[in-house]
């Protein structure tokens, strides 16, 4: 299924046709702009535990692929081609930055931190394997973009992608309490 987002919010009156792809620059963007506010949430005093920032970060990459289901539910079921608003990519692009602002700055610091010295290296190459292993996971599950629009629609593909990260956050909000107690005051 191929999505294109329309320039709608822009130029209202024309129907300027955007790649999607056109929109990656989106995340290295709000990485520069949204990185110092981050870094200074995360040295103030309302600096949250690790399991409280996996758990905002899972929730709003949730949130960000919301704002996708949200935008494409006007997309007929089985539709090949569709057009739908811009911001909601934008949306999704700024939400899902900062999830991964509250997730992969705090896994790298917290395994420099857990770790004994002598395993780190090995620990940060398990860290690496997993995201690695994450993307590929990512890419084999989204082959069956096709499969699932055909049978539901569009929204309800990423709607899954809603559900199932918002769902991790909220179970890494819930062990807060036992993960600061298994991390022994390591903040």
């Amino acid at each position: 299924a191929i999505v294109i987002w329309k320039l709608s919010i822009i130029i209202p009156k024309e129907n300027a046709e955007i790649e999607a792809s056109w929109f990656l620059i989106l995340n290295s963007l709000f990485i520069i702009f949204l990185a110092p506010l981050f870094s200074k949430w995360w040295e103030s005093k309302y600096n949250p535990t690790a399991a409280v920032k996996f758990g905002i970060g899972m929730i709003l990459l949730g949130i960000g692929f919301g704002a996708l289901a949200y935008g494409s539910s006007t997309i007929p079921q089985g539709a090949k081609t569709a057009s739908v608003s811009l911001i909601w990519l934008v949306i999704a692009y700024l939400f899902h930055t900062m999830g991964e602002l509250c997730v992969s700055p705090t896994g790298v610091s917290y395994v420099s931190k857990l770790v004994p010295p002598k395993k780190i290296g090995m620990m940060f190459g398990i860290w690496y394997l997993v995201n690695f292993l994450g993307n590929g996971m990512a890419g084999t599950i989204g082959k069956y973009i096709d499969t699932i629009v055909e049978q539901y629609s569009m929204s309800y593909f990423f709607l899954i992608f809603t559900i199932i990260p918002a769902g991790v956050g909220l179970i890494f909000l819930v062990l807060n309490p036992l993960m600061k107690k298994l991390m022994h005051g390591i903040r």
